[in-house]
């Protein structure tokens, strides 16, 4: 990201001292399974997270955290090839996708208590999914297409609609979130490493379609809600190994809605996982370059609090998601192919 933003992203220059700033739990070992790539996990109900992962077989595992313990991971039928997405559909059940070896949205549905056969719906897709809950019982899926496109389907609490396209020029796959406003915003990746984002609102892409908020990203980005007026944040790992994100102010769709990419700080392998703690509050994690430990930081509606050693091990992407209270979860792969996860803060 360019450092001319450093200042930028929350209007308020942003910390990155180490700091001693909260109270997690220790690690805890989600089972004996085994997967391969990032997790993606989600909140049921007060106290009660829904992850998924891709198995060691080509599956889709999943798994609830039921605010104290895990279940067992249980792998479901069908055969996919990149890691799942998972999102709330704000009527209390996780809808979970990943993109099937033949290029279908291959799709599982947790109620609650119950893990639905996956059902495939016909598409072509060249990326891992991303979803996010656009209404109350409305998900919305998208991926990249082969001509870079952001391909997309919409669910409505009982059908997909057919995969459409929305002419971008991706290189990597989407990160979409929901505004908690009556929309989703999805963010990619451009060859030149920019960032284009797209709002998806009252049933259409609203224009302008592709607001370039520039940068300079790696690997894919990470975007979420910050459950305030329309707030959404999105993040990046940056050339020089830090963690950079740009924010939505929730008003008019335009790129002068959007403040520059500013630095959070750390040394990381990969891009950072993110959720809203709180309204206007943000909780990230890391997996550290040097030592492979896992790090947090809480934006705490003022100011970043600075990257937090938890300890562990871990490779990739982790995945948090509010359990209420102003707790999260997050779940991340170790080198042994096995998840973990911690609660805080």
């Amino acid at each position: 990201m360019k450092r001319t933003t450093l200042c930028l992203l929350f209007s308020i220059c942003l910390l990155s001292a180490s700091s001693a700033w909260a109270t997690w739990g220790s690690f805890t070992s989600t089972g004996s399974t085994t997967g391969i790539g990032n997790p993606s996990c989600a909140p049921v109900s007060a106290g009660v997270v829904a992850c998924a992962a891709q198995s060691g077989k080509d599956a889709i595992m999943v798994n609830v955290f039921s605010g104290s313990k895990w279940a067992a991971w249980k792998s479901l039928p069908g055969a996919v090839a990149s890691a799942p997405s998972c999102t709330s559909d704000g009527k209390g059940n996780v809808i979970c996708a990943a993109t099937a070896t033949n290029g279908n949205l291959q799709v599982t549905i947790f109620d609650g208590s119950t893990w639905a056969k996956p059902v495939k719906i016909k598409a072509a897709l060249y990326s891992a999914p991303s979803c996010a809950g656009y209404s109350a019982g409305q998900v919305l899926c998208a991926a990249r297409s082969a001509s870079g496109a952001i391909a997309w389907s919409l669910y409505n609490g009982s059908t997909w609609s057919a995969f459409a396209n929305l002419t971008s020029a991706a290189i990597s796959a989407p990160s979409c979130t929901t505004d908690n406003n009556g929309g989703v915003i999805c963010a990619v990746f451009t060859v030149d490493n920019a960032t284009l984002v797209n709002r998806f609102t009252s049933g259409a892409w609203e224009s302008p379609t592709n607001i370039n908020i520039a940068g300079n990203a790696a690997g894919a980005p990470d975007c979420t809600s910050m459950n305030s007026a329309g707030n959404v944040a999105c993040f990046a790992e940056a050339y020089n190994s830090g963690i950079y994100g740009a924010r939505f102010n929730g008003g008019a769709w335009s790129g002068s809605d959007w403040a520059g990419y500013g630095s959070v700080g750390g040394s990381v392998t990969n891009n950072a996982g993110c959720t809203t703690q709180a309204s206007n509050q943000l909780v990230c994690a890391v997996v550290g370059a040097i030592d492979s430990a896992f790090y947090a930081n809480v934006f705490n509606g003022a100011a970043w609090l600075g990257w937090s050693k938890l300890g562990g091990t871990g490779v990739g992407i982790p995945s948090c998601a509010a359990l209420g209270g102003g707790e999260v979860v997050c779940v991340v792969m170790g080198p042994d192919s096995k998840l973990s996860s911690i609660v805080g803060p």
